[in-house]
């Protein structure tokens, strides 16, 4: 990741990253080993040095006022600077490069000049929250005759309704992944068919076990097959099935409403039946 272009390796004029002039592709000023890390003036940032022209450029300090094209430095979450010391960068993590005077000045390598560019990066705390509003479900008595819905209070619906809330957040780089496992609705050797990994709509007399969600607030989306009006259940005793996430961590909560239904047809054995559904939330940090 490019922070800007030099001339030569010292004693150099500068220009922005993103030109493309052949004499200062040699020598650029690059950082790494940071996840998420940017030369955006966004998010959070701080600026390496200002430029008097986009290209052919003097550079400055950033303390300073007289330039208005800015070269930074930028990650997702965490705490970034950049300083200025004389001699050396003691106290910070690298030194970028070096300048002969805080203004209307040339650039070069770290060891040319006195005027070190100084930069540091410290990760914040890393976290993931999770909660579900209700442990236990239930649908009542299964009919046939009528398609059947899980409710909080276990006692079901013949309505759509939320049976309970799962809330993620996390500050995590990449995000987070939620997925569920568990064996469909069972009774002793009885089960009730899963609708599978495809997007199903409810169908009264017929075997159907199958989820779905909506998401509120923060990042995170609902993962397919679960995101449609429809249902589906692809996960199984032994195999996890993805049911949300978030591709970046915002520390915002995002409240998930899960919908459960539950179908017997005609000739379902008559028993009670139950399932155990482990969710389980993962920080890709």
């Amino acid at each position: 990741m490019i922070v800007l272009r030099m001339a030569s390796s010292t004693n150099a004029h500068s220009e922005m990253p993103n030109q493309t002039n052949a004499t200062y592709a040699s020598n650029v000023i690059c950082c790494g080993g940071v996840s998420g890390l940017a030369n955006t003036c966004s998010s959070t940032f701080s600026v390496v040095a200002k430029l008097s022209s986009t290209t052919s450029a003097h550079i400055e300090q950033n303390t300073q006022s007289n330039y208005a094209n800015n070269t930074c430095l930028s990650v997702p979450s965490g705490s970034l600077g950049v300083g200025y010391q004389a001699s050396n960068c003691t106290g910070y993590d690298t030194t970028l490069a070096s300048m002969p005077t805080v203004t209307n000045s040339q650039i070069g390598s770290p060891n040319d000049y006195s005027n070190k560019i100084c930069g540091s990066y410290s990760l914040s705390a890393q976290t993931l929250a999770f909660s579900i509003s209700n442990n236990s479900v239930g649908f009542g008595s299964l009919s046939s005759s009528a398609i059947r819905y899980a409710t909080g209070d276990t006692n079901g619906t013949t309505t759509e309704a939320e049976a309970h809330q799962i809330n993620v957040s996390t500050n995590a780089s990449s995000g987070y992944t939620v997925s569920v496992k568990g064996a469909t609705l069972t009774a002793g050797s009885y089960t009730i068919n899963t609708i599978g990994s495809t997007n199903t709509a409810p169908s009264a007399n017929t075997e159907q076990f199958g989820l779905r969600m909506t998401a509120t607030g923060g990042s995170g989306t609902v993962s397919s097959p679960y995101a449609a009006s429809g249902f589906a259940y692809g996960a199984s005793a032994s195999v996890s099935s993805q049911v949300a996430g978030a591709t970046a961590g915002d520390g915002t909560l995002t409240t998930y409403s899960v919908r459960y239904l539950g179908n017997i047809a005609g000739d379902t054995e008559n028993s009670v039946y139950q399932a155990n559904l482990v969710y389980t939330v993962t920080a890709n940090f």
